[in-house]
């Protein structure tokens, strides 16, 4: 027999993005006009008024603060992102473990509740930095590279996101989803939302929320929600929060 998911949905559609950026209102807004659950990927350090930098098509992009951030993320999820968004790949243990633990703690302070999820800045990933992500108490770690694949995830502490919003193919990526008859089907979309206003998408955004959320056999889980559905915690694992 066929498995499913909560309430008999055969597919999961669900998105993550980084940064926490200004843009992020208008996707929230966006997200929550169309039921779709998301999982925004937070630099605790960096959430402050006047942090910006300017995006290489001269456009200037701004942190939310924890102020303006407080609320916009009711419904959804939150998960860390590193204190500063450093390159890991140059970072000792000791640095990753601060720039994650301190980012989770820093994160449920602000906001009040658990951050459980981690996503890798940059493209760099590791062994070391799975273990170090575990031992910080998160349940999964998200990295850059894209599966390209609507088959569930089976690793956790690698999982792949299906394909980056910026990709040509990102259109074709959602009809097949639409189309397909995998079994516990998922369809993860990540990106950052200054992208949006720099790649002129938000439109061809929309129109994909829409397409998905009419879909009757979908659902709409954070990444969170879903690693634990399709990867209940082992109860053998002791998972150190303090590392």
């Amino acid at each position: 027999m066929k498995r499913l998911y909560p309430g008999g949905k055969t597919k999961v559609f669900t998105v993550s993005y980084d940064d926490g950026v200004l843009q992020d209102i208008r996707f929230v807004e966006l997200l929550n006009k169309y039921g779709v659950k998301g999982t925004f990927n937070l630099n605790s350090r960096l959430m402050r008024d006047g942090f910006e930098w300017t995006h290489e098509s001269g456009m200037v992009v701004k942190r939310l603060s924890p102020s303006a951030a407080l609320h916009l993320y009711d419904g959804h999820e939150i998960a860390s992102h590193t204190l500063t968004h450093p390159y890991l790949d140059r970072a000792d243990r000791s640095t990753i473990l601060r720039e994650m633990g301190e980012d989770r703690d820093d994160l449920e302070r602000i906001f009040g509740r658990e951050v459980r999820g981690f996503a890798a800045p940059f493209t760099f990933w590791s062994p070391e930095m799975a273990q170090c992500a575990r031992l910080c108490g998160f349940e999964y770690a998200r990295i850059s590279e894209e599966s390209r694949s609507y088959a569930p995830p089976r690793d956790r502490w690698n999982w792949r996101a299906g394909i980056f919003h910026l990709s040509p193919d990102l259109d074709g990526f959602v009809d097949g989803f639409l189309e397909t008859d995998l079994e516990l089907a998922v369809c993860q979309i990540v990106g950052h939302t200054y992208d949006l206003d720099a790649a002129n998408m938000w439109e061809r955004m929309e129109n994909i929320l829409r397409r998905v959320a009419s879909c009757t056999d979908v659902d709409f889980m954070t990444t969170l929600e879903l690693v634990r559905f399709l990867m209940p915690p082992d109860i053998s694992e002791s998972v150190n929060n303090s590392p």
